[in-house]
């Protein structure tokens, strides 16, 4: 069975990360063709990047980058749920990438974004750079969450349509059957 993370991106604590983020996990978990983690990047308490040897050399001496990189490596396939700040994605986010490489490697991740008016995507742009940098299989479509607050009801919770769980279904059809071929090619790396 393939595992998909899906990570929260967002360490603050009025974050409305946690709302897109949960969102797509229970929807994610509906699936009988994958098992599926809400990873809260928050509870990892990570803190800024403090290994001496980098990522690179896979020597770990932290506790926590440890346990991090043990949740990265058993999973196939990744969505990272972001939002935009200051035209890219957050620094916590970052943060956890960066503390990482060889467990990103060959698999495939999408995006679930939100912010202003452009919704998240400039984030999204810096997160596909780093996507390809780390060897990542970097998917095409994502969902776009623009100018999030119009559509909070009265208690603070988003509205998704039936358009965005149309869309979710969509990226998770496709981060799953690239986590299943890209699963295969790993295997076939390490022969």
């Amino acid at each position: 069975m393939l595992k998909i993370k899906i990570l929260t991106g967002s360490i603050r604590p009025t974050r409305f990360n946690i709302q897109p983020a949960t969102w797509i996990y229970e929807i994610a978990k509906k699936r009988k063709d994958i098992t599926v983690e809400l990873v809260d990047i928050k509870e990892l308490n990570l803190p800024l990047m403090d290994e001496p040897i980098p990522p690179l050399q896979n020597q770990y001496s932290k506790p926590y980058t440890q346990k991090w990189s043990k949740i990265v490596d058993e999973a196939d396939g990744f969505i990272f749920v972001t939002p935009e700040y200051n035209h890219s994605t957050s620094a916590s986010l970052k943060n956890a990438i960066d503390y990482l490489y060889h467990e990103w490697k060959y698999k495939p991740v999408s995006y679930v974004s939100y912010g202003s008016q452009a919704g998240g995507a400039r984030a999204v742009e810096h997160l596909r750079g780093m996507a390809g940098e780390q060897r990542m299989y970097d998917l095409r479509e994502q969902i776009l969450l623009p100018d999030y607050w119009n559509n909070l009801d009265e208690n603070g919770q988003y509205r998704f349509t039936p358009e965005d769980e149309e869309k979710a279904n969509l990226i998770l059809d496709d981060t799953i059957f690239w986590a299943g071929v890209m699963k295969e090619a790993r295997a076939k790396m390490k022969e």
